[in-house]
């Protein structure tokens, strides 16, 4: 079947940061999105942008918009390293 037409999330950046876990400072990995509405694979229309960090000390993973609930120290993290991109 061939789409038309539809969304789509494009990496713009990913960045290692330092954080606090548990009194403990531990990296994480923070992943910048772009969503894009797309006509024939083409990006047209940016929609905005979607974060997501893992944490490979605890190996925890959260992506905003879904199932889990990233907490808010952490979306904080993730904006502002979003602003560079």
């Amino acid at each position: 079947m061939f789409f038309i037409f539809g969304l789509n999330k494009k990496p713009v950046g990913k960045e290692q940061r330092k954080i606090m876990k548990n009194g403990f400072e531990v990296n994480a990995v923070i992943t910048v999105y772009k969503n894009y509405f797309e006509l024939f694979f083409i990006p047209l229309i940016p929609l905005g942008k979607k974060y997501s960090i893992y944490i490979p000390h605890s190996d925890e993973y959260y992506e905003q918009g879904m199932f889990s609930k990233m907490p808010k120290e952490y979306l904080e993290i993730c904006k502002a390293v979003g602003r560079k991109y």
